[in-house]
């Protein structure tokens, strides 16, 4: 199935090799994603002030909510287009680009009316300090009229991923991401527009990214090329989407729901608190990358020979994602442990804000290998077609056990330490829970018939 020169199908050749020819792209598209907003908190926080900085951290896990649940949802047609690609099923791979493109558009015109609609009553929910409130506002009724393009886009780089192709998601963003950084010092050092810039050159690249991601996929070969005449949803594509994504997308929903819930645990400690956390969070997203990347890489591979019905090679993927995202997690996680202090006075020179950031540095990155391994199951279940399962098992395990922690024991002892204590807690009970389920189906794998496989786990989707 010819796409385009940059695509990589993982069913075939060398392994290992190949899973790093696909995770290094896109680790540096999530890192490169990742600095281009870390340099969107240096600009407001050098050239804005605390309470800016504070005003955007204090509404990120309410946008991350929404991109989550659509990020979920996208994730459907990444595991049916590594599926149908490894499978050579180039009819049903032509339906999946064409409905999952109407899908995206769609949800993405509902979902900017609903959060400009609703933005005063989320902020005022949340319990943001009063004094954020109304740069929290206006920062968020921008980047809800600019989701469709950020949601669009992410439908368009399941498709990229599905079939390989992680270079191309790479040089769209470098065009984006400068952009992004050009509109920041204009907008915020020059027209002095404080959160407003921030946010507007968050729209400018997720316009800019679109329309490359829209170009790179009408120029593609065979099935996957998009062609604008045939934008439509056909029902067996939506029905597979919409089954294997929406389990995900409620998981991204609720998991970001959750964090909701933490960040008002943060905000009750005060401004100072939500500026330090806001800046280690930025932080965290540089060991982030790694795990989205792996995460991404093990639904491709594992997709791609579930498709192409290699289950041994399946199998022995699944132990080299593994062993890769434990040592760079671990590693990784204790060397930003050590560097913390220094990272996170890039942000800021408060010396308050850069207590709290430290803290909550210290805490999150010594355990950090665990949320690793916890990812890296989900992702492994997602590309067998195995959505449901690891969504229950977040939901619960993750979601239930925060929200719990932050009513019951935060108030207890009240202190940073005593909240953050709810992640580590929470990404052992869904990684034990994951890791079990995927070596029961990785068993059956090799013990049942291939084609008996397919109707007994999958309700013989194929």
């Amino acid at each position: 199935m010819a796409v385009n020169k940059n695509s990589i199908n993982l069913s075939e050749g060398p392994l290992t090799s190949n899973i790093i020819r696909f995770a290094i792209p896109l680790a540096l598209t999530h890192l490169l994603n990742l600095s281009f907003h870390a340099a969107d908190t240096v600009v407001i926080g050098r050239w804005g002030s605390a309470e800016s900085m504070g005003a955007i951290g204090a509404v990120g896990p309410i946008v991350g909510l929404l991109v989550n649940f659509f990020a979920g949802l996208s994730t459907g047609v990444n595991v049916l287009a590594a599926q149908f690609y490894g499978a050579k099923d180039s009819k049903r791979m032509t339906r999946l680009v064409h409905t999952s493109t109407a899908v995206s558009l769609i949800c993405g015109v509902l979902v900017a009316v609903i959060g400009c609609t609703l933005v005063r009553w989320v902020v005022q929910v949340t319990g943001i300090p009063d004094e954020l409130q109304s740069k929290s506002i206006l920062y968020l009724l921008i980047i809800f009229a600019g989701l469709p393009f950020q949601i669009f886009y992410a439908f368009i780089c399941a498709v990229l991923r599905a079939i390989g192709d992680t270079k191309s998601p790479l040089y769209f963003l470098v065009y984006a991401g400068v952009a992004n950084i050009v509109l920041n010092v204009v907008l915020v050092v020059f027209f002095k527009l404080d959160v407003a810039g921030v946010a507007i050159g968050t729209i400018v690249s997720h316009i800019i990214s679109v329309y490359l991601g829209m170009r790179r996929l009408m120029k593609n070969h065979g099935s996957t090329r998009l062609i604008l005449k045939h934008i439509r949803i056909d029902l067996p594509s939506l029905r597979g989407i919409i089954g294997i994504g929406t389990p995900a997308g409620v998981q991204g929903a609720c998991f970001s729901l959750s964090n909701i819930v933490v960040q008002s645990g943060v905000n009750s400690l005060g401004a100072a608190a939500i500026a330090g956390s806001t800046a280690e969070i930025t932080v965290e997203w540089l060991i982030y990358a790694v795990v989205f990347s792996l995460h991404h890489t093990v639904i491709a591979v594992v997709g791609q020979n579930f498709g192409a019905r290699k289950f041994r090679r399946l199998i022995k993927s699944i132990f080299i994602c593994l062993g890769i995202t434990f040592g760079i997690t671990l590693v990784g996680g204790w060397i930003l442990y050590w560097l913390s202090p220094g990272l996170i006075k890039i942000f800021t020179d408060d010396a308050d804000v850069i207590r709290w950031g430290i803290l909550r540095a210290r805490m999150i990155f010594s355990v950090y290998f665990l949320l690793g391994i916890m990812d890296f199951a989900s992702g492994a279940l997602r590309g067998l077609g195995c959505s449901l399962p690891p969504a229950v098992a977040t939901i619960l395990g993750t979601c239930g056990a925060r929200v719990l922690w932050v009513k019951l024991v935060f108030p207890r002892y009240g202190s940073m330490e005593s909240l953050l204590m709810c992640y580590p807690v929470s990404w052992i009970l869904v990684a034990v829970i994951n890791l079990v389920m995927l070596y029961l189906i990785c068993r059956s794998l090799v013990r049942v018939k291939k084609d008996n496989f397919y109707k007994i786990f999958l309700g013989n989707r194929r």
